[in-house]
């Protein structure tokens, strides 16, 4: 939906891109299976709602509730509350008879935020979407969520969680890919041609590697980026103790540790994601 609400300009582009795509079989099921005006209303409609459910496939969200119900389907750890209980169809942890939950979906982002270890594989595509995390943190994630549920949850539910938990996922921060001419190494006149070419070339792989990084945390993981070193500053950003802001730090580098991996280029591509932050790229 677009951000300002639906304008009738969007529903005409909608109704044309239909058209487009889907018109030659649309009319092909209405010579075949239409018998009536009311016939090919239902078809009509039926044919909507399978497009709009494939238009929905390939957004952010769609990949995200794709990835979450297949860990939900594959792992024993959880169940579908099963006909004639309450909250039919929902998601539960195995083996719980609990009912349908109706808190407030943030205390549920709270818990999903808190998992430890969260793992999100290096991704290099230009093409397709990173994933949010693996399988295996996927599954800890849901199964944090339930439990601070204490109760059933609809498959929105859980992926406006998950929508919360990793907003960059669906909108990788716009970060402008950087020109050669923006590194400038002090020893750089010392280089011949040839080094200097491997040189800009090293920099700015480490530059498209730290922009990768910056597109995979949150608007508040690239706040505290911003301010390592400034625990006080950190304190104010979270609005929280001396100790929950070392431990928010320490999980934030371990997280980068694992984004940045063990390539040759570590610190290059590190200190290239604290500029991009806004903080300053020292040595420091």
């Amino acid at each position: 939906m677009p951000e300002s609400g639906w304008q009738q300009a969007d529903l005409e582009d909608l109704v044309g891109k239909f058209l487009t795509e889907r018109l030659e079989k649309v009319t092909a099921n209405f010579l075949a299976l239409a018998s009536d005006d009311a016939s090919m209303g239902r078809l009509l409609r039926k044919s909507i709602r399978y497009w709009l459910v494939d238009q929905a496939r390939q957004t952010a969200v769609g990949a995200v509730r794709r990835a979450v119900e297949k860990v939900l389907a594959d792992e024993q750890d959880f169940e579908r509350v099963p006909s004639g209980e309450p909250g039919t169809g929902r998601w539960r942890l195995a083996g719980t008879a609990v009912g349908p939950w109706s808190g407030v979906i943030d205390d549920l982002v709270v818990a999903a935020r808190v998992v430890p270890n969260v793992k999100i594989p290096k991704w290099s595509s230009t093409t397709r979407r990173p994933p949010m995390a693996n399988r295996a943190s996927i599954a800890a994630v849901i199964r944090a969520v339930l439990t601070a549920a204490e109760g059933s949850l609809e498959i929105a539910q859980l992926i406006e969680v998950f929508v919360a938990r990793f907003p960059v996922v669906l909108d990788p921060a716009t970060v402008p890919r950087l020109d050669a001419t923006e590194f400038d190494a002090p020893d750089r006149a010392a280089l011949t041609p040839e080094e200097q070419v491997i040189a800009v070339e090293e920099e700015i792989n480490a530059a498209a590697s730290a922009v990768s990084v910056v597109a995979m945390l949150s608007p508040q993981e690239r706040e505290i980026v911003r301010h390592f070193g400034d625990i006080p500053a950190i304190q104010a950003l979270l609005n929280c103790g001396r100790t929950q802001a070392y431990h928010q730090v320490k999980r934030l580098r371990e997280k980068l540790a694992q984004l940045v991996g063990d390539s040759d280029d570590v610190r290059a591509v590190g200190l290239e994601v604290i500029r991009l932050c806004g903080g300053p790229a020292s040595e420091e």
